[in-house]
């Protein structure tokens, strides 16, 4: 499949879920320890008992820790903003991106 189509399925699931209200936008997803617990009461704040997807903009010490937050949380994934893809953004209830992620994101898609 040719990279501009992926990337027109990508903004157009993108745009679904937004229209859905199913992104939350946050400050920063910066967490004190690197706690499944602490990951699980976050998300449980943001998105309640939804499946969610977590973008993060760069592959830095934030992402290590949130990464190995979630690990273990069966409803959550974390993935690079750049690694992003349709399958992944259906297949959630919800969105999770810090502000800096959209940056990515309008990078990442054009």
């Amino acid at each position: 499949m040719p990279k501009k189509m992926r990337q027109a399925a990508l903004r157009s699931a993108l745009s679904v879920k937004a229209a859905e209200s199913s992104i939350v936008v946050v400050d920063e997803l910066d967490l004190k320890e690197a706690k499944t617990r602490v990951m699980a009461e976050t998300l449980g704040n943001l998105v309640g008992t939804s499946t969610v997807l977590v973008l993060m903009p760069t592959k830095d010490q934030n992402y290590d820790t949130v990464m190995r937050s979630a690990d273990n949380i069966e409803s959550a994934k974390v993935l690079l903003a750049s690694y992003l893809n349709v399958r992944d953004v259906l297949n959630f209830d919800k969105v999770v991106l810090p502000l800096k992620t959209i940056d990515a994101l309008v990078a990442h898609l054009g």
